[in-house]
């Protein structure tokens, strides 16, 4: 397995179906199919993620069977979520987006490998990082935490949502 960990460019967009792999992760993980309210960035990687300056998104590729195993983005914070004792904004505070590595992947780290270079472009961007997970996501709360990151909020929503942060 050689796993490399590559910041998107129009090339890899363009030579890899990274629409595709994300809804499938979705289902996957989620069991939703796309839904225009949650997924319009990834219907439009190019406009969420190429072109702002202060967002990113990585991928993890399988070299020897060049094939996306893995995904991770960044964006400037664009919630409206009311999180008690935070003021998040979009100039100082970045939203994690998108991690997810194909099951037969997991358990090697490859997931760590993403977040620390999306970590690193927001060590020059931000102050802060946010995230949210949901209570039944299969290894996402022990994997922020075993990050770093801490829980700020608990909701009581039907997602069972876990508000989290890092500050850089």
């Amino acid at each position: 397995m050689e796993i490399n960990i590559y910041e998107l460019n129009e090339d890899l967009l363009s030579k890899y179906d990274i629409e595709k792999f994300l809804l499938d992760m979705v289902k996957l993980c989620y069991d939703m199919d796309y839904t225009p309210e949650y997924h319009q960035d990834i219907k439009n990687l190019e406009e969420y993620y190429l072109k702002p300056e202060k967002n990113t998104f990585v991928l993890a590729l399988d070299s020897k069977k060049d094939k996306i195993i893995g995904t991770c983005a960044i964006r400037a914070y664009d919630r409206d979520f009311k999180i008690k004792d935070r003021n998040y904004n979009d100039k100082e505070t970045a939203s994690i987006y998108r991690l997810f590595v194909e099951p037969t992947y997991r358990h090697n780290k490859i997931a760590t490998k993403m977040l620390k270079k999306i970590e690193e472009f927001c060590e020059n961007n931000y102050k802060e990082i946010y995230l949210h997970t949901q209570k039944d996501s299969y290894g996402g709360l022990p994997f922020w935490l075993s990050q770093e990151y801490i829980i700020v909020e608990e909701s009581n929503d039907e997602f069972g949502t876990i508000h989290l942060e890092k500050i850089l």
